[in-house]
Formats: structure tokens, C-alpha cells, sequence
């Protein structure tokens, strides 16, 4: 012990530990304690004596080194430094090289593009963002106290129009390859899977065998991604069943794969989740930043004189306007007279007992496009510039199954009501229209409300809460059904 203690002490603190040491032994001992006992409790007094001993030589010196040194003029590291996302590679270029006219070789420059081509790499700036934290606004400063030459900076009013177009978001996602067609599209046109060992089974055989699954298709908080290496298929049915028909999953390992037949019930289950879980985040963004309700609105309740006249072909008459969604509330089950539970769940659904919702006519489309704008205010465009027209989603068609159908009806009605609990804050309480349908059914068809709901995105609605990835999730259902293929309406740029 008295090695480890006391290696590199001077003299006089060694005798003196010696002689502590002595002293509890010999007490120790005469206490009854045994001898081992006697040498860990002296053992321990003695060390306790030399860092105490050894404390009262270094504290000085301490604070005598910490008096020299002058930090006057130096930069201070941050507390909290810059996130690992936010690290900027722009630097100012050096003066462009002169190749002509010179006395030396330009090897013999101390920066040149031969041997130092990477000072001359120019590399994108960083990205605006809506809204600039306050600890933003300033440049940031790196760990080794040096300052970065890149500073974020705050979107402006015709960048925010970009960002809440959702087609230009899905457009400005990273370009996949297709494993059918191997062609490159951006990722939210496709639908990402994932190679996934099954269980072996008990019969002894070493062959191991293999599954595709969906992957990446629900939000990143609520399930990460499976795997690492992902294979995309374009993002419709009819294509994930010609991807089964013709065996091309087939190529992409040699092992043994084998592609469950309910693999597309699964993906259009999920693309459903995807949508709720939009939905439930959306209200959580609206709960942080109740301001702008009034100038801003997300989402409302058509009046049935408006939903009236987009039924008749008339224009919606709102540019902010991203998507229509038709969801009436459910009725009671005739034999338990109680409506369905909502349910958000992930795994894939039992088949129903009843049977299927009957139809006596055609069974409505999933979604029908309506303009936004009359005829009119499109005279003297390019003939290449199609009128803009939003998606109407028939909420039945949309989602078949009714847990599921309850939980939209449930978070689109949370929503209504955390818009109306931010306008009351500012304004009062607000107009009974939009309450619910309690009036006659007269009063109904002028000016209450529909069972439609109105989805916005604009400029101003960006800077309270983005509904651009519902918008999005809503899109990428409408294109895996292929409800507008099927029927033959629009062309490719208004079906994809």
C-alpha cells in the first residue's frame, strides 16, 4: 500500500506516515481488531493524511499559474456549440491563380490548385430556415474557437412560398433508384424496402431465408428505419404487383427471398398510419406556437355553400389551399349502438366480421381534383401553364376502415379546436359556425359548416406550423391507390 501512497514523496512526509501508520496499528490492535483490519484502517488514515497534505501544495501553485496566465484577447469556447447538422464547409476562396507572366513556378506559391485543390472547392452555403433562433443570428463559433464564415440566414417571403409548396418539396427530396424501372426519381415517389431475415425453421436446415418489408414509410419519431441499405419501387400498387408478377426482387441478393402476398395491403396500411401520424404532430406544433390564428389559418371547416359550389365545379377561391378532405363523422353500429374505437396502430388489421360497405351506385373515387382559380385569371398565360387545382379526398375511399377513418375524424376535429382556442386568446371567443352542426338543416345549407375541411399552406401559415408533410403523406396514398390511372382523368403531371 505505502508504495502506491507515497511514491514520490519527499522525506520527512514519508517518516511521518510511517509513524501514523505505527500508531493506529498499535491501537488497533489493542482494541481486538485483527491484523489485517488493523494494517486497511491505517491504511487508509495515512492516505487520507497525504492528499490532504498533497492538496495544500497544489492549491497554491494552482492559483499562481492561473494569476500568470492572462486569457485577456482570447476566445472563450462556446457552452453550447453548434449542432453536428449545422457545420457549414464554405470558406472564402483564395485570389484565382495567374498562369501568365510569372518569374517562378506556381508550384512554389504556398496556395495553388496543383498541390492544394481543395482551398479552390467552392461548397454550398447553408440552407435558410423559417424561423432564426436568436442564437442563430450571430456567427457561430466552432470548438476550437474559430469563427465560421457561414451564417444562417432567415427565408424570405418568395422562399417561404417555395417551401410550402408541397410538389416542390417532394420534387427536392434525394434521387433513388427505381429496383423495376432503374431510373432515378426523388425518394417521396417511391416506396423504400428493406431486406429482413426470417426465422429458421426447426427442421435443421442451414439455409437462411429472406423477406422484403416496407421501411421508412411511418415518421422518424415514431419508428426508425430497419436497415441501412433500402431498394425503392415507384409508388403504386399496380408496380409493386408487376414487382411480384415478374420475380425482380429476386435479383437483389441471392439468397432466397420470399415477398409475402399481403406485402401491398401492408405498405397502403401504413401510408394511412403515415397520415395520422401527420396528423398528431401537427397538433403538437399548433399546441408550441398558438400565435397567427387569426391572420394564418391551417385548417377550417368549409361552409356548406362553399362545398356546394366546389361540388358544382366552381373554383375553391383560395390560393393557400393544398387539400380538401370529405369526412362526415361516423354513425353508431346498428347492433351495439356505439361508434368505432379510433385506431392508430401500425400492425396490419384483422379482417373485418361484417362485410364491406355496399354501395347501391359506383363507389366514390378516392379524390377528384378542383380549381382554385376561375378560368379567368389564367388569359394571357403560356398554353404550357396548366390551372392550378387542388386534391378533393373523399374520406370513405380514403380510409376503407372505420377505427381508422375515426381517428382522422377525431384529430382533424382536435385540430379545429386548438385553432379556435388560439383566436380566442386574441379575439374572443369565436363564431358559432364553426362549432359543429347542431343548426336546422336550413341554416345548414346556406352558411354553417360541412363536413369538408380546408388545408393550408402559404408564405404566412409556415411560420406558425408546416402542413406540407400531411399534404405530402396525403399525395403519396393518392398515387400508391392509383384511383386516377384506374379512371383515366389528367395526365401524368396532375396524377404524379
Amino acid at each position: 500500500m505505502f508504495p502506491s501512497v507515497l511514491r514520490g514523496q519527499p522525506d520527512s512526509c514519508l517518516m511521518l506516515a510511517v509513524l501514523e501508520f505505527s500508531l493506529v496499528f498499535v491501537f488497533s490492535s489493542s482494541c481486538g481488531v485483527s491484523g489485517w483490519s488493523c494494517a486497511r484502517v491505517a491504511g487508509c488514515a495515512v492516505r487520507y493524511r497525504v492528499s490532504r497534505d498533497l492538496m495544500r501544495q497544489l492549491i497554491p501553485r494552482l492559483l499562481k499559474r492561473l494569476k500568470e496566465r492572462s486569457i485577456a484577447g482570447e476566445r472563450i469556447r462556446p457552452l453550447r456549440p453548434p449542432a453536428k447538422g449545422a457545420k457549414s464547409l464554405r470558406r472564402p476562396l483564395p485570389p484565382p491563380p495567374v498562369f501568365f507572366g510569372r518569374s517562378r513556378s506556381i508550384l512554389l506559391d504556398e496556395i495553388n490548385p496543383i498541390t492544394n485543390p481543395k482551398a479552390y472547392r467552392q461548397h454550398k452555403s447553408l440552407p435558410p430556415q423559417v424561423r432564426l433562433p436568436d442564437s442563430q443570428k450571430t456567427r457561430t463559433v466552432s470548438r476550437d474557437g474559430t469563427i465560421e464564415d457561414d451564417v444562417r440566414r432567415k427565408m424570405t417571403a418568395e422562399e417561404r412560398e417555395w417551401w410550402a409548396n408541397p410538389y416542390l418539396r417532394m420534387l427536392s427530396t434525394p434521387l433513388r433508384k427505381c429496383a423495376q424501372s432503374s431510373r432515378y426519381l426523388p425518394s417521396d415517389f417511391l416506396v423504400r424496402l428493406s431486406v429482413k431475415r426470417l426465422p429458421s425453421p426447426r427442421t435443421g436446415s442451414k439455409r437462411q431465408t429472406y423477406t422484403l418489408v416496407p421501411d421508412g414509410l411511418q415518421h422518424p419519431k415514431f419508428k426508425g428505419l430497419d436497415s441501412r441499405r433500402g431498394h425503392y419501387v415507384v409508388c403504386r400498387r399496380a408496380a409493386m404487383q408487376e414487382f411480384e408478377t415478374r420475380g425482380i426482387y429476386r435479383r437483389l441478393l441471392s439468397a432466397t427471398i420470399k415477398l409475402p402476398s399481403s406485402l401491398p395491403d401492408y405498405i397502403s396500411h401504413l401510408l394511412r398510419v403515415r397520415i395520422l401520424q401527420e396528423l398528431e404532430l401537427l397538433a403538437e406544433r399548433l399546441q408550441a406556437r398558438p400565435q397567427g390564428a387569426e391572420e394564418s389559418t391551417l385548417l377550417r371547416r368549409l361552409t356548406w355553400r362553399e362545398f356546394s359550389a366546389i361540388r358544382a365545379g366552381k373554383p375553391l377561391l383560395d390560393q393557400d389551399a393544398v387539400a380538401v378532405l370529405v369526412v362526415p363523422p361516423l354513425n353508431r353500429d346498428p347492433a351495439t349502438k356505439k361508434r368505432p374505437a379510433p385506431s392508430t396502430s401500425p400492425l396490419p388489421e384483422p379482417p373485418p366480421e361484417q362485410p364491406a360497405t355496399t354501395y347501391q351506385r359506383d363507389p366514390p373515387p378516392l379524390s377528384a381534383m378542383c380549381h382554385v382559380l376561375s378560368p379567368k385569371d389564367y388569359q394571357g398565360f403560356p398554353d404550357v401553364i396548366t390551372p392550378m387545382r387542388v386534391p378533393l379526398y373523399n374520406g370513405v375511399a380514403l380510409f376503407p376502415s372505420r377505427a381508422q377513418r375515426a381517428a382522422l375524424h377525431e384529430r382533424l376535429c382536435k385540430l379545429l379546436m386548438l385553432e379556435r382556442r388560439a383566436r380566442w386568446r386574441q379575439h374572443g371567443p369565436t363564431s358559432t359556425t364553426e362549432l359543429g352542426n347542431s343548426q336546422p338543416i336550413a341554416h345548414r345549407m346556406t352558411g354553417a359548416t360541412s363536413p369538408a375541411f380546408l388545408l393550408r399552406s402559404g408564405a404566412e401559415t409556415v411560420l406558425r406550423a408546416d402542413t406540407v408533410p400531411l399534404a405530402i403523406a396525403l399525395w403519396r396514398l393518392r398515387m400508391w391507390e392509383g384511383d386516377s390511372w384506374e379512371r383515366g382523368e389528367g395526365t401524368w403531371a396532375t396524377i404524379i
